[in-house]
């Protein structure tokens, strides 16, 4: 079976010679390995935009690369392959959490992030989705050449192998797409599972009732509407497609230049003078501390909540930062770990007085239904099992002129908002800056109809989700001391705009009109959480506020690639302003938080970062 692959890779032998070079094939190594060896591109992190950028960097036979990754590999477990028994929380940092946030009663929020070779495509729902091309566009207008949709396209493409529905299947269940916009020879999988709740076309004929149009492909550019979603996985195995099978195994055979070492944290980027020449890092299991040299380049892909603070450790950053903790500054920097954003997620509850059978509760509830589509997916590879457990097919994108008539006056709200106050005391002109230009844009974006603020996802049992994709409030990430292998500050600065309540408003109303539709109607919804008793605006607002959670494990954004002028940290080129030999490939690089779950883009992102680092050292891609 397929999958039995992914277990070939604890079978190799770790190396335990001390050499000058990298060996004979791509391999785990030891910390003795390393720090005698000499790499041209040293990766921090292990995740989506590292093993993507060191899968392609190592097509060149002449280059050697080598990962650190703090995590562990997986080891093929159920409940990561399997997206009927989906269980995220063992390869997730357990002991991270934000700040308490005021915006949100004084709750501390729980920080989901990957711990685990892959990263978040490891631990993630799955979601393979793009975004609307405006977000790319933006990405352009804020300084950025070639990263407009046009430009970005491409790398989508490159990183997809995309395989077409059942056309019957695809017919009976809403399913549409376009293949112009997709690729079918990228390392990548994508395809829709085979399987839905018979409640999906409830959903789906209701929320075309109240007016919101069926979107025929939301990789098109195009993404406002309601859909069928599109995952990572594999068509022939029905398991997940992740960047460790992907852009670690695929390769492991025919790699001599490919090194990874698991288990070890990264405690700082080695500078001489402003040119990052290596990596310090740290064995979890020993403390042992060890250096490694980088000739070319040190990529730094730890995602937006440790990139961010290995820099700082590093000596690179704000300065009042780095004076604090007597940390030598190597480059003031104001803009590392500014700029914090995520999705916003709101669970809205129901009891079902007539709900069809079977619904996404089934598996959860029933022992003899999971055990009988266990078996039928072990059989024939069909089922619920092939659906990520809890989650529903369809999703509903919404522009704020779609969600709500009151669109202007939300609108007007946000612009009467002072920018300087919605962050924290002391931030660096350069970055007020920067957000007031983000906010001018983004307020233009919600006046149209092609940007998302928000999505519906009903999972066809007891619990719909609301997203807000794009949230107006900022955050940060900072150091709280000079541990390496403490938790920084992360601050999700939730509802620090006034404008964010009234998005969720919005789309909650927008939800509860759905709800009300005859074809969910006859299924016999009743609210239960917030409450079909609370009515008012600001009833409901308090009640968010107790419940909203302000992370879909989306963190982005703290390393923005903007102008130095409005805070920026990675030109368009992806390397860090004012230093040489040093890079940022993952979620951090956006300025502003895209519309889409975000793990098919930062594969494409990381594609097109991985031309870009050949480029800049005439590398090949041979191999």
């Amino acid at each position: 079976m397929a999958r039995n692959l992914l277990h070939c890779l604890h079978c190799l032998l770790l190396a335990t010679s001390s050499v000058a070079s990298p060996g004979t094939y791509a391999r785990v190594v030891e910390p003795r390995t390393v720090s005698n060896t000499s790499y041209d591109f040293v990766i921090i992190g292990g995740g989506i935009g590292g093993l993507t950028v060191a899968d392609r960097l190592t097509e060149d036979p002449n280059v050697s690369v080598l990962v650190v990754e703090y995590g562990p590999f997986d080891q093929g477990e159920d409940s990561v392959l399997i997206p009927g028994a989906y269980n995220p929380f063992p390869y997730l940092k357990q002991d991270l959490f934000s700040v308490p946030q005021p915006g949100l009663n004084n709750a501390p929020e729980f920080v989901p992030v990957g711990s685990v070779v892959g990263g978040g495509s490891t631990v993630n729902a799955m979601f393979f989705l793009r975004t609307t091309s405006e977000d790319f566009d933006s990405v352009q207008t804020l300084g950025n050449l070639q990263w407009g949709w046009n430009g970005f396209l491409p790398y989508f493409k490159k990183s997809e192998n995309f395989t077409k529905p059942d056309p019957t299947f695809a017919a009976e269940h809403n399913i549409t797409f376009d293949s112009s916009f997709h690729g079918t020879q990228g390392p990548i999988h994508a395809s829709y599972s085979p399987f839905d709740y018979p409640g999906s076309k409830n959903f789906w004929d209701a929320t075309l009732a109240t007016g919101i149009s069926a979107l025929e492909d939301p990789d098109s550019g195009e993404s406002t509407g309601i859909f069928w979603l599109l995952r990572a996985l594999n068509p022939d195995s029905e398991t997940r497609s992740y960047a460790r099978i992907a852009h670690y195994d695929r390769v492991i055979g025919s790699r001599p230049n490919y090194h990874l070492i698991p288990n070890t944290a990264a405690s700082k980027i080695l500078f001489n003078g402003t040119k990052a020449v290596g990596v310090q890092y740290i064995t979890r299991s020993t403390g042992a501390v060890t250096n490694v040299t980088a000739t070319k380049e040190v990529i730094l892909a730890a995602g937006a909540v440790h990139s961010p603070q290995i820099l700082q450790l590093s000596g690179v950053g704000p300065k009042a930062i780095l004076d604090k903790f007597n940390i030598k500054t190597v480059l003031n920097l104001p803009g590392v770990g500014t700029n914090f954003q995520d999705h916003l997620d709101l669970a809205v509850s129901y009891n079902f007085s007539s709900n069809l059978w079977p619904s996404a509760d089934t598996l959860v509830n029933n022992a003899t239904y999971n055990a009988e589509q266990r078996a039928l997916y072990d059989a024939t590879r069909r089922g619920p099992f092939t659906l990520i457990l809890t989650t529903g097919n369809n999703i509903v994108n919404l522009p704020l002129r779609n969600a709500t008539s009151n669109w202007q006056s939300i609108i007007a709200l946000a612009q009467s908002q002072d920018p300087a106050s919605l962050l924290a005391p002391g931030t660096d002109p350069t970055v007020i800056a920067g957000y007031k230009v983000q906010r001018e844009l983004l307020l233009k974006r919600f006046a149209g109809f092609r940007t998302p603020i928000g999505e519906i996802s009903w999972n066809t049992g007891s619990t719909t989700t609301i997203y807000i994709v794009k949230p107006l409030s900022r955050g940060s990430v900072t150091i709280g001391s000079t541990d390496p292998l403490a938790n920084p500050l992360v601050n999700f600065g939730a509802l620090k705009d006034p404008t964010d309540l009234e998005l969720i408003l919005a789309i909650f109303r927008k939800n509860r009109e759905i709800m009300q539709r005859p074809s969910m109607q006859i299924l016999g919804p009743t609210e239960t959480v917030p409450g079909a008793n609370l009515t008012t605006d600001e009833e409901l607002k308090a009640s968010f506020r107790a419940t909203l959670i302000p992370t879909n494990g989306h963190a982005c954004c703290t390393l923005p690639m903007m102008p130095l002028k409005f805070g920026g940290v990675v030109d368009s080129e992806l390397r860090v302003y004012g230093l040489q030999g040093l890079s940022v490939v993952d979620n951090s690089i956006w300025p502003i938080i895209l519309s889409g779950a975000p793990s098919a883009t930062v594969y494409a992102a990381a594609e097109k970062a991985a031309d870009i680092i050949k480029k800049r050292y005439g590398l090949t891609s041979s191999g």
